[in-house]
């Protein structure tokens, strides 16, 4: 990268069959004025028919058609270079579509040759499982009902294809053994005999979940898990991307879900090998307090964690108790959120990953019958113990190495605190069974009686469940669950953790200066339930919520006869207040999508295996407020009462996702107040001409807006400059972070800080009470030396006034956040040229 353009920031961009690379060349010129570095995309590779997020690639060879192909590729990457822009490209190591057989050449090859297939080592298959019937076969659950009555009307044909035979079932196509058929089949029963002499077994969809025999991502049997760990197969999978990056045309690499390999240390080891100056983020999720392994040659993060450092630090603590009495004497739940989560994720695993858990208590029963000391606990006894540890383990995952290596400090105290826990919630399951499964989860159970290989692969599927467990029980069970404050209920947070103080937010930001500065700083992803504007404002109900509270018994009050079905889901209701509040105006036909993906989430009153009538009756309730003149009306008196604190809150939050440490990305559109939800809501594609034309009437105007939209786009491109005019502020080796004090009434409801020596940034944390009370008499101590208002439209950098020492707040900010730049000459400073930069 060192002939590139320095990583000011990027803007991700989700490829669809509707917004291909023309479509992506095409905003090129308009994301250079705005001053971003690195245009970062899904991936292009083919995918499967019709994806509109890439992460269902069907062949790593080739780039996708429907996204325009080779060439409309080169052109895209052309445009770059004449922009001085780059390239930061999705990488999915995990895993691949299954959806369509005859689209993925190597599972194709797979289902006709069966475990002697040239590609049988590309996917992570067991082929000889517990269940008799699928030894040296493949389950494929892709019937929509059960197999009897699917054969027997006729919906499953085996038909001569190209000299050939293929079985039909709808528009899926499935390959025919050799020699396995001769002639056409008509009668039902002789298909099924032809297909017992195939390497698969076609079977009911909803068979899956429990007999399932290869790893998959999470619980999509579409998507099936790949063997990055086999250096043949890391080839095959990077090949096209690698010659991108030595070729210089794709300069950074963010991986998908890292937490899914076998070896993801060694995965990243051989990536770095590989591409050794490019810039690489993981996908990665950290618990609060938790770290990238040491051991990873990562930059950083994709930003999850940042992001919830920043939504918690505009949360109150002063509202925790009035909102946890509110929502606990609403909803009648008065558990313990950790004895929530425990009961959430023992749903997600009983009722997703019963394959999974399967397997594991497959290979734990084989090492504790080879154990002296375990070999008389039952198969029911492991399986019991094995689901207490996946539900106590307190993070996605661990990373102990096959060959039973050294145990990282943090992964001893996270196993260890899983064994205590999982003691704890199995109490009459003797200890020594939880002993001798901790061993096997070290990768140290060894003796003579116990094969290394088997201790191994049972220590990494451990892992590789963990995190699957832990994302589908926490972000998409609870999170539907445990509704207090659903600004809270993000990717990467912990909604238990109500706030964050800025001592510990500056804790933080100093530890990420010095150990990965070069991490993605993110505030909306096509993966958060919210974006960041929806997020915000829901986050300001903690300032007031004796207000809200008193607003919410109102509403629950005007809406109860709404429910007309005699039943409550108390609450989907409480979420659906604070989703309106935050997604206003938020559309019947959006609340609808959005409240269908709440309620099966939770899986209290209705589940994606089986959804209820309960639905209907929800849907009528939310038509019902939607149609409700009155409620509308109040909604929308409370909504434009936190318009100047939601504007605020807005710009506070931009403009510390673009100054702390860290590379900032802006996901698609979020330059302008975005509402959106919950993919696939947050999927949608931009109005770019919307935002051209907002671009081109600042460079007209010149004055900074009023206007929310306006001011967002302009804070964003003004930050952007900022970050290019002291590249030293925010990189490099002096690009530190240094806490600077507040001092008055004010004082606890902003933060402010120095980057480098050569930028302050002063933003407000309570929107709200900035909004309806101002600054009074606050005040900050500046560094030394003279400073310039960087957010100061009304003049140039050197001919607005200068600032030093101690400085009243409301003489700095404009719009209520301040960003300030050193003066080139003035004490201490690095001679930079930020003035004639700024000017």
């Amino acid at each position: 990268m060192a002939d590139f353009p320095p990583l000011v920031a990027t803007y991700r961009v989700q490829l669809t069959p509707t917004f291909g690379l023309r479509q992506a060349t095409a905003i090129v010129p308009y994301l250079a004025r705005l001053g971003i570095s690195h245009v970062y995309t899904s991936s292009y590779l083919q995918a499967a028919a019709g994806s509109t997020h890439g992460y269902d690639t069907t062949d790593h060879a080739r780039v996708s058609a429907e996204l325009g192909g080779e060439i409309a590729l080169i052109a895209f990457h052309e445009a770059l270079r004449e922009h001085g822009m780059g390239n930061v490209v999705d990488v999915v190591p995990n895993h691949m579509s299954v959806a369509d057989a005859w689209a993925n050449q190597r599972w194709w090859n797979v289902l006709r040759d069966g475990p002697g297939s040239e590609a049988a080592r590309f996917f992570d298959i067991d082929w000889t499982p517990p269940e008799p019937k699928l030894s040296g076969k493949l389950l494929l659950p892709v019937l929509g009902n059960d197999y009897a009555s699917e054969l027997a009307d006729g919906k499953i044909s085996i038909v001569p294809v190209d000299g050939g035979w293929e079985v039909h079932y709808g528009d899926l196509r499935f390959p025919v053994a050799v020699g396995s058929v001769s002639r056409t089949l008509s009668e039902p029963s002789e298909v099924h005999a032809a297909l017992e002499h195939q390497h698969y077994r076609l079977a009911c969809w909803r068979v899956g979940r429990d007999e399932i025999n290869y790893r998959r991502f999470f619980d999509v049997t579409t998507l099936a898990g790949v063997r990055v760990e086999d250096p043949e197969v890391f080839a095959a999978v990077h090949e096209r991307t690698l010659q991108w990056v030595r070729s210089g045309a794709v300069q950074g690499l963010r991986i998908d879900h890292p937490d899914g390999l076998r070896d993801p240390t060694g995965y990243l080891e051989d990536l770095r090998s590989a591409a050794p100056d490019a810039w690489i983020v993981v996908e990665k999720i950290l618990e609060p307090g938790e770290e990238l392994p040491d051991s990873w040659p990562v930059d950083g993060t994709t930003g999850y964690d940042t992001m919830r450092k920043l939504s918690a630090l505009f949360v109150d603590p002063a509202g925790e108790q009035t909102l946890t009495t509110v929502f606990n004497s609403f909803v009648s739940d008065w558990r313990d959120y950790d004895e929530q989560l425990v009961e959430s994720k023992r749903v997600a695993i009983e009722q997703l990953f019963g394959a999974e858990v399967t397997r594991l208590v497959g290979l734990g029963a084989q090492l504790c019958e080879a154990s002296i000391v375990a070999r008389d606990f039952s198969r029911a006894e492991i399986r019991r113990a094995i689901v207490a540890l996946l539900v106590a383990t307190p993070v996605y995952r661990t990373y102990v190495e096959d060959g039973g290596g050294p145990v990282s400090e943090p992964d001893e105290a996270v196993m260890l605190t899983a064994l205590a826990v999982g003691g704890a919630l199995e109490p009459l399951i003797d200890g020594v069974l939880f002993e001798f499964i901790g061993q096997l989860l070290r990768g140290q159970a060894m003796s003579a009686l116990l094969s290394r290989a088997d201790v191994d692969d049972f220590a990494a599927r451990f892992q590789q469940l963990s995190g699957p467990a832990m994302a589908k029980g926490l972000e998409d069970t609870l999170f539907y669950r445990y509704n207090r404050l659903i600004a809270l209920n993000e990717v990467g947070s912990d909604p238990a953790r109500f706030g964050m103080t800025v001592a510990e937010f500056h804790d933080d930001m100093q530890a990420a200066a010095a150990r990965r500065p070069l991490s993605m700083s993110s505030t909306s992803t096509h993966d958060t339930k919210r974006s960041e504007d929806v997020r915000s404002r829901i986050a300001m109900l903690s300032e007031i919520a004796d207000e809200w509270a008193e607003t919410f018994f109102r509403w629950m009050t005007m809406n109860s006869p709404k429910w007309t079905g005699g039943r409550i889901d108390a609450s989907i209701e409480y979420m659906l207040y604070q989703t309106l509040i935050g997604a206003h105006p938020l559309s019947p036909e959006r609340a609808r999508e959005f409240l269908t993906k709440a309620v099966r989430e939770a899986k209290q009153s209705s589940t994606w295996l089986h959804p209820t009538d309960f639905e209907n009756d929800l849907f009528a309730f939310a038509d019902a407020v939607a149609a409700d003149d009155a409620f509308q009306t109040d909604l929308a008196r409370f909504v434009t009462g936190l318009d100047d604190a939601a504007r605020l809150a807005s710009s506070s939050q931009l403009i510390l996702k673009a100054t702390v440490p860290g590379v900032p990305d802006f996901y698609q559109g979020s330059e302008l107040t975005t509402t959106s939800l919950v993919d696939p809501d947050n999927r949608n594609d931009v109005d770019y001409l919307e935002r051209v034309r907002l671009l081109d009437e600042l460079d007209l105007d010149g004055a900074r807006p009023v206007d929310a939209n306006a001011l967002k786009l302009w804070t964003t491109r003004r930050l952007l400059q900022i970050r290019r005019a002291v590249p030293d502020a925010f990189s490099g080796s002096n690009a530190d972070y240094r806490p600077i004090t507040i001092d008055g009434e004010a004082a606890e409801r902003a933060i402010a800080f120095c980057r480098g020596g050569h930028v302050v940034v002063i933003a407000p944390i309570r929107p709200v009470a900035i909004s309806r009370s101002g600054w009074g008499d606050t005040s900050i101590t500046l560094p030394a030396g003279s400073w310039s208002d960087a957010l100061d439209s009304s003049a140039s950098a050197v001919e607005g006034r200068a600032f030093e020492g101690r400085v009243r707040v409301d003489d700095l900010v404009h719009g209520d956040c301040a960003v300030l730049i050193k003066r080139s000459g003035s004490t201490e400073s690095a001679g930079s040229t930020e003035e004639s930069e700024m000017a």
